[in-house]
């Protein structure tokens, strides 16, 4: 396998050393979006990466999760050259519908070069099971901003396609997804995602859930299936330096 671009990993808390895991796993990787969901690991990003992020990763980017931010965290990364982008994760923010107008407020007086969106559904707790309508609104709202809907609608995928297709500043990634729900009945909706969405997908492995290697290995599955092509590489990198206007 080639080195290839990830628009989804974290860091991996559960091991001894994060730091060294983390530099092991992105040495596979051309480039990559750090998705930064919790205090600890902004802390952990600022004390061990800030510094050298550019030097060592010049074609990644990182995504904070949009209660973590402020223009103070901004101002530093600007400072360093970082392109860095916001994270909305309804579960974990517990953002409903009533917060979306909040949400907007607040990421209007950001400065930000794009906005992931968390579209997987999950859990007893329905009042957050607003991830599609949050993407709407926020790509309308934004609508000079791409946003990546991470995970790509779980098991929802035809709906989105369907509602979101439109909005020509959505772009979709399938992390986590894929794998979790290989095999099922979703597959197939997956594959009729993919032949009709090919220039607006990323690839994403929400690594440490899934190995990048498996994950990739879902991925070339449905590219295969979906567009009878093997060069999934150049298909997920064009679409990966678009992203994030990697020239």
């Amino acid at each position: 396998m080639n080195k290839i671009f990830d628009s989804h990993i974290h860091f991996n808390m559960k091991v001894d050393d994060t730091v060294k895991d983390f530099q092991k796993v992105v040495s596979i990787l051309e480039g990559f979006i750090l998705v930064l969901n919790t205090d600890k690991e902004k802390q952990l990003f600022l004390k061990e990466f800030i510094n050298n992020f550019t030097i060592n990763y010049p074609l990644s980017a990182i995504a904070l999760n949009y209660e973590l931010f402020d223009s103070e965290i901004s101002n530093l990364l600007i400072s360093k050259n970082i392109k860095f982008g916001v994270k909305l994760h309804p579960r974990l923010s517990n953002i409903t519908i009533n917060d979306f107008e909040v949400v907007a407020l607040k990421l209007e007086n950001l400065k930000f070069a794009f906005i992931i969106i968390d579209c997987f559904y999950y859990g007893s707790n329905l009042k957050n099971h607003i991830n599609l309508e949050l993407a709407i609104f926020i790509a309308k709202h934004f609508n000079n901003t791409k946003i990546l809907l991470a995970h790509g609608g779980g098991h929802k995928v035809l709906e989105y396609m369907l509602y979101t297709r439109d909005l020509k500043n959505i772009h979709y990634d399938f992390s986590f997804t894929l794998a979790y729900l290989k095999d099922s009945s979703i597959w197939v909706d997956f594959i009729k995602f993919f032949k009709f969405n090919e220039n607006r997908i990323l690839f994403g492995s929400d690594y440490p859930e899934f190995k990048i290697n498996y994950m990739k290995s879902c991925y070339d599955e449905v590219i295969k299936k979906a567009l009878n092509k093997n060069d999934s590489e150049l298909i997920e990198k064009l679409n990966y330096q678009n992203f994030l206007e990697i020239k």
